[in-house]
């Protein structure tokens, strides 16, 4: 599969190198229209769209007469922002192509770019009088473009989904499909209409992915998992469902399927940094940090300046415990961006590690100065203060953060401060409001104190505040 790859890749650089050739001597001329339409689909791949439109105009000089090079050339300038430029080359192509229905598409997008979007929308009216339900799916694809234009997301996704009921085997509606129900928020009608699409056509690749990017805002990530899994099994080279699936899987800790899904992702197409990041990332979590460790370095070959990578290669390193290590590459990712919390955090526990306890706080604040809101980080600072035997100052950092965080986990650690600190009413009162705001979260407290899981009023506190919960759905009916 990658060989298949690697011979199209040379294949197009091949023909890039001839027509360079050709321009360098004045003269451009190859023996058929194929290497145009390759160079133009290249070109326009790589946004290059300039050179796109300088090799239709070379395509024209020498197959002028067929409307194929006019449409193309008309296709890269609506992508530039040309439409009036656009509307002059549909009209040569309109002389040469009568009735040819994909120009009168184009016109009608080119209108409605210029302003003149009544005009645009009679020509698709009149279009409509005649058309079969596969050409009907075309023009309100068409139409719902124009609507797009508009930011109108919500009128735009009930016309591609007109389309898709007249034709549901119009790709190219399914691949709009993917951003209007974002942007208009249809995800569960999404669901809906997708599943009824997949009844009709069971392998349609799109369709199984717009469902799993459905089920995946819905929260519900089984599904989502599933509908992701179709699409590649559908398609094999459908690379944004590779990565959507193991986005997904990662997010449910499930390392092993998502490190499967970017395995496959690699076999097929060339690795990016952000790929190798993630693979990395999932070697990480299954326990396997020398081989993370390799990826993200691989990762930080390609892309010196993610700061991922970077940060990524240190964190492996404080796994094994090298410190130093773990610093100097800590430093490197904020060097890249210093406005990233973790970077400060992972730099502040190896400071701690390394005995430079000043730089440790100093950067443990300076990461509850990026995140004031994300509770972690004021606990690991007062974590770090209460294990220089500054209770009290741990104490008025976790006051602080409840001003910016509402975190039930703040409650529980205030608690176990006033217990170090040998003020057990204050902490007392201080459990019996974090066990009010969530009970659930008072394993908390053992963390930073073990010893209280044997305090025999801690233990009467947590029994006679327990929340009662019924064993069963009959008992919450009764």
């Amino acid at each position: 599969m990658r060989q298949n790859l690697t011979s199209t890749r040379k294949e197009i650089f091949d023909t890039i190198s001839k027509y360079e050739e050709m321009l360098d001597k004045g003269r451009v001329c190859f023996p058929n229209e194929g290497p145009y339409h390759q160079l133009i689909d290249y070109f326009e791949k790589e946004c290059l769209l300039d050179r796109a439109i300088e090799v239709a105009d070379h395509a024209l000089a020498q197959f002028g007469f067929t409307a194929d090079f006019h449409i193309r050339k008309a296709s890269t300038l609506l992508k530039m922002d040309l439409a009036d430029q656009a509307l002059m080359a549909l009209d040569k192509a309109g002389a040469l192509a009568p009735g040819f229905l994909k120009i009168d598409l184009m016109r009608a997008e080119g209108l409605a770019a210029l302003g003149m979007k009544e005009q645009a929308l009679d020509l698709l009216d009149r279009l409509k009088e005649t058309a079969d339900a596969q050409v009907l799916s075309e023009i309100l694809v068409c139409e719902a473009l124009i609507y797009e234009q508009e930011h109108a997301y919500e009128h735009m996704f009930y016309l591609l989904k007109a389309a898709l009921e007249a034709n549901p085997m119009n790709d190219e509606a399914l691949s709009r499909m993917m951003l209007c129900v974002e942007h208009a928020g249809k995800h569960e009608e999404s669901v809906e209409l997708h599943k009824r699409i997949i009844d009709e056509d069971p392998f349609s690749h799109l369709a199984w992915y717009n469902l799993g990017a459905a089920y995946h805002y819905l929260c519900e990530y089984d599904k989502a998992i599933e509908a992701y899994e179709y699409a590649f099994l559908t398609n094999e080279f459908f690379e944004f469902a590779y990565r959507d699936c193991a986005e997904v899987c990662l997010y449910v800790k499930n390392y092993q399927k998502a490190l499967q899904c970017y395995q496959e992702v690699i076999k097929r197409f060339d690795p990016d940094a952000d790929l190798l990041v993630h693979i990395a990332e999932c070697h990480y979590y299954l326990g396997n940090y020398k081989v993370a460790k390799s990826f993200y370095m691989q990762a930080a070959q390609l892309d010196p300046f993610n700061p991922d990578a970077v940060y990524g290669v240190g964190c492996c390193y404080a796994m094994q415990n090298n410190w130093r290590a773990a610093a100097d590459f800590s430093r490197r990712a904020i060097l890249i961006d210093d406005q990233n919390e973790l970077y400060f955090e992972a730099l502040a526990d190896a400071c701690y590690h390394l005995g430079k306890y000043k730089e440790a706080e100093l950067y443990y604040r300076q990461a509850t100065e990026i995140a004031p809101e994300e509770a972690r980080y004021w606990m690991k600072l007062a974590q770090f203060l209460v294990s220089q035997g500054r209770s009290k100052e741990s104490l008025e950092v976790l006051e602080e953060a409840e001003e910016y965080s509402g975190s039930s986990e703040l409650l529980y650690c205030r608690s176990a401060c006033l217990f170090m600190m040998g003020k057990k009413k204050q902490a007392m009162l201080a459990l019996e409001d974090a066990l009010f705001e969530d009970f659930e979260s008072h394993g908390h407290l053992f963390q930073w104190l073990p010893i209280l899981q044997n305090d025999s009023e801690v233990k009467a506190i947590i029994a006679t505040l327990k929340p009662d919960i019924p064993d069963n759905i009959e008992q919450l009916n009764q």
